[in-house]
């Protein structure tokens, strides 16, 4: 058990890598809050964590609201007594990022992923450390067509990951940055029901010759999560199944 007596808070937990990751960290132990502003949606993440055995709350917290992310960590806190982990994984809808929406995008993703953590670090310190975890992308990487709103707000949680790493060493708290390729979750939907070939479509792109899965980043935060993480932060770990690494199909 990884994260045994760990708390965790696990933002967008309602689908996709949220799901996935509160699922796995409370298979290691970890006693998971899980946020979302779906209510359904959160709900049935906590129930599948309960119907394994696990431990989780249900809270629904708009992340973008500097109020209500005070109050989320006041009841984990409260609720559990502690506070060891932050995944900031929340984002804005489809709609948002495919129509280059700023403020969604940065209100959410950017802000929110701040607010999180300017909450949490005072905790986090008041038990001896802790490890935060967000949630960017390979957009935030490489330039790819079209959704210059989310692009631009993934590269800013990674500056902002590397910039709060720096500042929060001395006090025991990592803060890592994962950078996903193309993870088929929820999230996809309206796009496969246009283009049903769309993952038939992107999959020559990636060495693995695969998509990837929630599970795939899901552990890969259990990692940064973990003590077996404990020298890395301010680090940006890509797992994007050789997307970033080069065209496997690249002409000479």
């Amino acid at each position: 058990m990884r994260l045994e007596k760990q708390v965790a808070i696990v933002t967008g937990a309602g689908s996709g890598i949220g799901r996935a990751t509160a699922i796995r960290f409370a298979q290691e132990g970890a006693q998971v809050v899980v946020d979302d502003i779906n209510v359904s949606q959160g709900e049935a993440t906590v129930k599948q964590i309960r119907d394994s055995g696990g431990d989780a709350l249900f809270i629904g917290a708009d992340v973008s609201d500097p109020k209500a992310v005070e109050s989320l960590v006041a009841e984990t806190v409260q609720t559990y007594g502690q506070l060891n982990i932050l995944v900031n994984n929340a984002i804005c809808s489809v709609k948002d990022i495919q129509n280059n929406n700023w403020d969604p995008n940065l209100n959410i993703a950017v802000k929110g992923a701040s607010h999180c953590i300017d909450a949490a670090i005072p905790r986090m310190r008041q038990f001896g450390g802790g490890s935060i975890i967000n949630i960017s992308s390979v957009n935030g990487l490489v330039g790819l067509q079209g959704i210059h709103a989310y692009s631009a707000s993934k590269g800013a949680i990674i500056a902002l990951t590397r910039s709060l790493a720096t500042s929060h060493g001395k006090d025991n708290i990592r803060i890592n940055c994962i950078c996903p390729g193309t993870i088929v979750t929820e999230a996809w939907d309206t796009v496969a029901e246009k283009n049903p070939e769309i993952f038939a479509e992107l999959r020559p792109w990636y060495a693995l010759e695969r998509l990837g899965k929630p599970v795939d980043i899901a552990n890969a935060a259990l990692f940064l999560a973990s003590e077996e993480a404990s020298f890395a932060t301010g680090a940006v770990f890509v797992i994007d199944g050789g997307l970033t690494g080069g065209h496997p199909q690249f002409p000479f």
